[in-house]
């Protein structure tokens, strides 16, 4: 990993500034090395997503209404989220969790390069029925995004966990083989709609099954503080990253 890094310059340099930033309130690592030494392995591999991603995000968008600002901050917030809940019940793999949930609604990005036009009414579309996204899309094309997702991570030659994750992160119940490990997502996209990165589809009414809540061992009372975080997290990351 290290070396993957130093070959890439642009990484490189990001993942310095990211890491002796306000947002981890380091001021001694001067080179990859030491940032790896203090950050730690796990948080290296997820910064090192993350600044891909946003990357990815950066590219021409095609689509009039779609925000790929309003897609990151909704991607960072489910990450978090997801992150937050794994601590809390599954640490062994929150890192593993950051790095699914922040690639959960790859699809849309797929939708926006490649069929900008079905991408605009779909939004419409839920806009005007106050609808999930992905509710609009199955009436109208009898797909959705997560499908589009799942076929991206198995071309990615994405397997396990992290595909299920993005292919059945709307239908967890559908999952056969990492069902909790998807609900932790599910839930964490939940909980980032409800703090209002809503991913270019305003809602005012976002409700999470309780059942849900029973798979991922939170109680419905915990999620305000877990929200509290999830804003301040987005904050900080906007300043590390300079978003605006």
């Amino acid at each position: 990993m290290e070396l993957l890094i130093q070959r890439d310059s642009a990484i490189a340099a990001k993942i310095l500034r990211v890491a002796n930033s306000s947002y981890y309130g380091l001021s001694q690592a001067p080179s990859i090395n030491r940032a790896i030494s203090i950050l730690g392995m796990n948080t290296i591999r997820s910064l090192v997503v993350g600044i891909a991603y946003q990357q990815m995000i950066a590219s021409r968008q095609t689509s009039k209404h779609f925000s790929r600002v309003d897609f990151w901050r909704h991607s960072v917030a489910v990450a978090t989220a997801a992150k937050i809940l794994g601590k809390l019940k599954m640490p062994n793999r929150a890192e593993e969790l950051y790095s699914a949930a922040l690639m959960h609604d790859v699809g849309l990005l797929v939708m926006d390069r490649f069929a900008p036009e079905q991408f605009d009414e779909t939004f419409l579309y839920a806009r005007e029925q106050q609808i999930m996204f992905h509710q609009a899309e199955q009436l109208l094309f009898d797909f959705d995004h997560a499908q589009i997702g799942g076929l991206l991570a198995t071309k990615w030659e994405l397997t396990g966990a992290l595909k299920d994750a993005v292919t059945y992160h709307h239908a967890p119940w559908d999952c056969q083989d990492n069902m909790e490990f998807t609900a932790f997502v599910t839930v964490a996209d939940l909980v980032a709609h409800q703090c209002g990165y809503d991913n270019n589809i305003p809602s005012d009414h976002v409700d999470i099954d309780p059942e849900l809540l029973r798979v991922v061992g939170v109680p419905a009372e915990q999620l305000e503080a877990i929200k509290a975080v999830i804003v301040g997290e987005i904050t900080r990351a906007e300043e590390a990253l300079q978003i605006k």
